[in-house]
């Protein structure tokens, strides 16, 4: 924070339990009897100034937005999915000891009596003040670009501050029934939170938005009137990966760089986020790639499908894993030194498991009831055994074949021991020295 807020709630809900009108700005009061002008404002976070920034300090009471939260928090005036973020009573306790966000933990009391929030991946906080964590935590939500928050204003200075935060995920599949819709994923999440997997949630009919469909990415998020859906809307584009001469890669939708959301994607797959499909791109040596791109407020990306696109890809991408796995030769030695002298080599391990990746690959195109999300796992899958890179993150990140990872905490753990190098990758970066005699 670049403010001292601490303790300055207790000072501010003093005031506001002394004179109701507190938070109202001061001009509201220039004449006897007036109505002060309420009007609302709506926000699209957009991930670089939350709503405690300085620049924000003009529509606060006083001028110092992070006062402002405060003393709004403490009037009960801020709302997270319809929950007022807790408030300090009159006896020194707490309206309440958490605050829960689509049905995981966004804030909460720690047994030693310090506060924490985990708003997404990347917006999270520990063992805080509870007047810190408090501010810290609406700030973090307004940070969440892909959403938009409400502001109410009195005569231009913020008095209420309500937030709705939606999560992602790609419906494999959706099933509308008389009063609830329900949709299915793929996994199981990868455990970045504790919220509840989407697939067990009955949405209510009257609840839905835009008639979400298999293979479609949706949003979801609970508040007062219960669970909501909503089909995230889509366009079609091309996807490239620009190489650099410094060896490094750009992501180009329709040739433009494009915003990524903030938004939680525990349960939306790595082949339909924002920036992994171009990894496997990269990985496979794709480009111009037909896609679908997927937003939840205007101009920010939540990910990306394939869709009709997604079985002859994945028929191509087996017919390139097979010619290398043909072409590249077995150093018997493992070594190289059995191998003529600039040849490309792999060791017979290495040919082994990238041959099960090429077999797995083409079971899940020859599958019957596989669906286009399903062939995009099988492509992501053989792309990351096909040209990983060595110590990245994502190459060896759940890459069964050479990598490591326990199905996000619901599988055995595993390390191949590989780091994440792929066939082609390491086949390249291997090359004999026998004779050629």
């Amino acid at each position: 924070m670049t403010k001292s807020h601490s303790g300055f709630i207790g000072v501010a809900l003093a005031t506001a339990l002394a004179m109701p009108f507190a938070l109202m700005p001061s001009n509201a009061f220039a004449a006897p009897g007036r109505t002060p002008q309420v009007t609302t404002e709506t926000v699209n976070a957009d991930g670089i100034a939350g709503i405690t920034d300085a620049a924000y300090d003009g529509l606060f009471s006083g001028g110092d937005a992070e006062r402002g939260v405060a003393a709004l928090i403490a009037a009960g005036a801020v709302k997270v999915n319809d929950l007022p973020v807790p408030t300090v009573t009159r006896n020194g306790g707490y309206s309440a000891d958490q605050l829960d966000i689509n049905g995981g933990s966004g804030l909460w009391e720690n047994a030693d009596g310090t506060w924490s929030y985990n708003v997404q991946v990347l917006l999270q906080g520990s063992n805080e003040s509870y007047a810190s964590a408090v501010v810290d935590f609406v700030n973090a939500v307004t940070l969440m670009r892909g959403i938009s928050y409400r502001l109410t204003l009195a005569d231009g200075v913020v008095t209420a501050i309500n937030a709705t935060v939606k999560d992602v995920a790609f419906a494999n599949s959706v099933s509308v029934g008389r009063k609830f819709t329900k949709f299915t994923i793929l996994g199981q999440g990868d455990g970045s939170t504790d919220k509840p997997n989407p697939t067990a949630i009955c949405f209510p009919n009257v609840n839905v938005e835009g008639r979400p469909k298999s293979q479609n990415m949706v949003l979801y998020w609970k508040d007062a009137e219960g669970w909501h859906l909503e089909r995230a809307v889509g366009r079609k584009v091309a996807l490239e990966v620009n190489l650099e001469s410094s060896g490094n890669w750009t992501e180009l939708v329709d040739g433009a760089s494009f915003t990524d959301s903030r938004l939680t994607l525990q349960y939306s797959e790595p082949w339909n986020r924002p920036t992994q499909p171009f990894r496997a791109m990269y990985w496979m040596g794709e480009n111009d790639v037909h896609a679908i791109q997927w937003f939840a407020i205007p101009g920010v990306t939540i990910g990306f499908s394939r869709g009709a696109a997604a079985k002859p890809t994945l028929a191509a991408a087996v017919e390139k894993a097979r010619s290398v796995l043909d072409a590249v030769a077995v150093s018997s030695a493992g070594d190289g030194s059995d191998v003529t002298g600039g040849e490309m080599w792999v060791t017979q391990a290495y040919h082994e498991i990238f041959a099960r990746a090429v077999v797995d690959a083409q079971a899940e195109l020859a599958r019957i009831h596989a669906t286009n999300d399903d062939y995009e796992g099988a492509i992501y899958r053989l792309a990351q055994a096909y040209g990983g890179q060595t110590g990245d993150r994502f190459s060896w990140l759940e890459n069964t074949y050479f990598g490591s990872g326990d199905d996000y905490g619901f599988g055995t753990p595993f390390d191949t021991g590989y780091n994440g190098t792929g066939f082609w990758t390491f086949a390249q970066g291997h090359l004999g020295t026998g004779s050629s005699n």
